[in-house]
């Protein structure tokens, strides 16, 4: 009786996603994670020297940067903030996910659209870069599902969005002074012509070396503890190019999953209160970001 009834709570939760899905109920109100958008870290690279490198760049980021939408806690939300409050509280790598529709690149979250599409991110990005020339972007690129209805490749769709402050750069910037004003795309999609690649290499749910040596912590079915030991170890890694960490997760042990809230709960509270012990940070995504964590992650001076 026991068995059944997990049965059926499994597959009525199922027939809930697709439904809420198909329908476009949403919604991403998760209480205090990430309402804080005061605009304090809009142009925090002018303190950086041109000749730094980017290995040696404290940078925080957004996983899953335009995931606002959610249905219930089934299919999670992971930000709160909108594309522009991101950057404007220092947000500088965006991580973004999309699906290829109709010749329409929407922004999705596993089946959940997110309600814009990439043109309008390219949008945004393009409108900050220019009134913050100081600045510059790492944009991690990955297909999120597959195409349907389309007459052209995601590459193409990709190609045809782009303004001229995108680079199609397939290396690392070697300074900060050289990518000033641009942003730069890590290509995580098979059949990428343009970007650091960032496809090939790129394991599920693990701990990796991607072959131009960036190093990426991405353990996401995990617990709040396993989760706070894998970012430790990222955190005192040295010897990458690049070192990716992030600090997202849900816990698939649960019913429903727990998904990205709850790891944020313990996570966001952790890292502000640890973050200044490690020096060699590199690029750090948050869920939930917001400008409380952003003075913790700055040190606090503004």
């Amino acid at each position: 009786m026991e068995k059944t009834i997990k049965i059926f709570m499994v597959a009525s939760a199922s027939v809930l996603v697709g439904a809420s899905a198909y329908l476009g109920f949403a919604g991403a109100n998760y209480g205090p994670l990430g309402q804080n958008a005061s605009p304090i870290y809009a142009e925090w690279m002018k303190g950086v020297a041109d000749s730094t490198s980017l290995r040696n760049l404290a940078m925080p980021g957004s996983h899953d940067t335009m995931a606002l939408y959610s249905i219930g806690d089934l299919a999670g939300a992971c930000q709160t903030l909108s594309l522009t409050d991101q950057l404007n509280v220092g947000v500088r790598f965006l991580d973004i996910r999309l699906k290829l529709a109709n010749d329409n690149l929407r922004a999705v979250h596993g089946i959940v659209d997110q309600r814009t599409n990439f043109q309008n991110i390219v949008n945004d990005v393009d409108k900050f870069l220019a009134a913050h020339p100081s600045e510059f972007l790492l944009v991690s690129i990955k297909e999120e599902s597959a195409s349907s209805g389309s007459s052209k490749s995601f590459d193409e769709a990709i190609k045809a969005c782009l303004s001229d402050k995108w680079s199609k750069a397939t290396n690392i910037p070697s300074s900060v002074g050289l990518a000033r004003g641009r942003a730069f795309i890590l290509s995580r999609y098979s059949g990428s012509t343009i970007g650091i690649p960032a496809y090939n290499g790129w394991d599920d749910n693990s701990t990796f070396t991607l072959p131009n040596d960036i190093y990426v912590q991405d353990q996401y079915k995990t617990d709040s503890d396993s989760k706070k030991a894998a970012v430790i170890n990222c955190f005192e890694k040295a010897g990458h190019a690049l070192k990716i960490n992030f600090l997202s997760g849900y816990n698939p042990s649960s019913f429903p999953p727990s998904y990205a809230p709850s790891i944020a709960n313990s996570i966001n509270p952790w890292i502000d209160e640890n973050i200044s012990k490690y020096n060699d940070r590199n690029i750090v995504l948050y869920d939930f970001v917001d400008s409380a964590s952003m003075k913790a992650f700055f040190g606090g001076n503004k």
